[in-house]
């Protein structure tokens, strides 16, 4: 007779609901007792076999080169170590289940079928697919820029799926878990800066730097990354140089940079943590939304890289899909964010800060509405002497008299 395990014996708390559900009061091979329902060994390898297909491909087999011989080795790892990796834990009997994961698969070898499990063979994780994704991304600025401008279901739909639950994204780190979620403290200092190409411009600055570097007013304020025109965001950097890098000042250009500091907590989505964030409550191979949960989860790494890439001149409208993004997490998340911190397009490991108004905050300094304030006596003023450029090599195709351009690593890809 074949081993059984109790949903009070297995700890997936999503297998834990399926064998309540469908098991039978059996004798449980860990715990020995028969009061809870339980899967045997051949009903728990039904169940996994077309999970497991899904989610595992058979490896590559690669040759390698050694000093006197070659080999072939395939990559990935024997199918029982995967049997623990979805189970998330190991019993005596594990190798039960492999067999019973075998025995499950539907093939005929009389048809000249070979079987997909095998305990000699190697398997890899699948890869996880977010075309779909960026398709979204895309559909979402075209219809911003051709029809509905104002009020995008699709927008609407994209951010509320893809910021679900984003609080509990973190970052491990060796001695402690970094969210992605976070809260700034009241004393965090940032710079922004400002071209300027007079001396009486200079004096009125001089005059009050806070009220001409600081974020605008709306009636003056420009469309950028973050904000449509006639609405006022702060646009920061937590390095002076990153500060004047993102202005792309021209050789010979004087610039004016200030420090200020928040006046309270904000509230921060912290963009530069995303490519590497995982979800603190663990997601299990047997949730019915699994696939779709790790497809988010990649898009979200992945989500950084659109938001911060420079946009060329010419391609404004580009910004669309972020200014609707800001507004989103601003106004519309059911937990709004007083801002976003994100990577620099123009400088390497520099951090862009963008800070949102409160709307609803009754007061007349502009300050006050974004919770920053001038550090007194913090003008500082620069000349650009020197630009680098670094380029990056892009492939050409032309097919049917149509050229093709795109980087050597396709982005749907791993």
């Amino acid at each position: 007779m074949c081993n059984a395990v109790c949903l009070e014996c297995v700890e997936d708390t999503y297998l834990k609901q399926i064998i309540q559900h469908q098991g039978q009061p059996i004798l449980c091979s860990v715990c020995q007792s028969t009061t809870n329902h339980a899967f045997t060994t051949v009903e728990l390898g039904a169940l996994m076999e077309p999970i497991m297909r899904e989610h595992f491909l058979i490896g590559n087999q690669n040759k390698r080169f050694f000093d006197d011989y070659e080999e072939w080795i395939q990559e990935g790892e024997p199918l029982e170590f995967w049997v623990y990796e979805v189970l998330g834990q190991e019993f005596d009997f594990q190798h039960e289940i492999v067999d019973a994961i075998c025995d499950a698969e539907d093939f005929w070898p009389g048809d000249g079928e070979d079987a997909f499990w095998d305990t000699t063979v190697n398997y890899v994780e699948s890869r996880v697919e977010i075309g779909h994704y960026y398709a979204a991304w895309d559909n979402a600025l075209s219809e911003l820029k051709t029809s509905r401008r104002f009020f995008s279901p699709s927008a609407l739909s994209l951010f509320s799926k893809l910021f679900e639950n984003i609080e509990d994204l973190y970052v491990s780190t060796k001695n402690k878990k970094l969210p992605i979620v976070r809260v700034l403290p009241v004393g965090s200092k940032y710079y922004r800066a400002r071209i300027f190409d007079s001396h009486s411009l200079l004096k009125e600055i001089c005059t009050d730097p806070f009220q001409h570097i600081g974020p605008p007013p709306p009636e003056k304020s420009h469309s950028g990354r973050m904000n449509i025109e006639g609405v006022s965001v702060f646009y920061g950097a937590r390095e002076i140089d990153t500060a004047l890098a993102e202005l792309r000042p021209a050789i010979g250009n004087e610039v004016v940079v200030i420090n200020v500091e928040t006046t309270r907590s904000l509230r921060l989505l912290d963009l530069t943590r995303l490519d590497k964030a995982r979800s603190s409550k663990l997601l299990s191979y047997f949730q019915p939304n699994f696939t779709e949960e790790v497809q988010k989860q990649k898009f979200l790494r992945r989500l950084h890289e659109l938001i911060s890439q420079p946009i060329i001149p010419g391609r404004e409208k580009d910004y669309l899909i972020t200014q609707t993004m800001g507004e989103y997490l601003a106004y519309i998340h059911p937990q709004p964010f007083d801002g976003i911190l994100f990577a620099s397009a123009q400088r390497t490991k520099g951090t862009n800060i963008v800070l949102f108004s409160k709307q609803n905050l009754i007061t007349n300094s502009i300050g006050e509405s974004f919770g920053i304030k001038y550090i007194q006596d913090s003008l500082m003023i620069y000349s650009t002497v020197k630009i680098k450029h670094t380029h990056s090599k892009m492939n050409l195709h032309v097919f049917d008299g149509e050229p093709y351009i795109f980087h050597d690593q396709d982005y749907e890809d791993d």
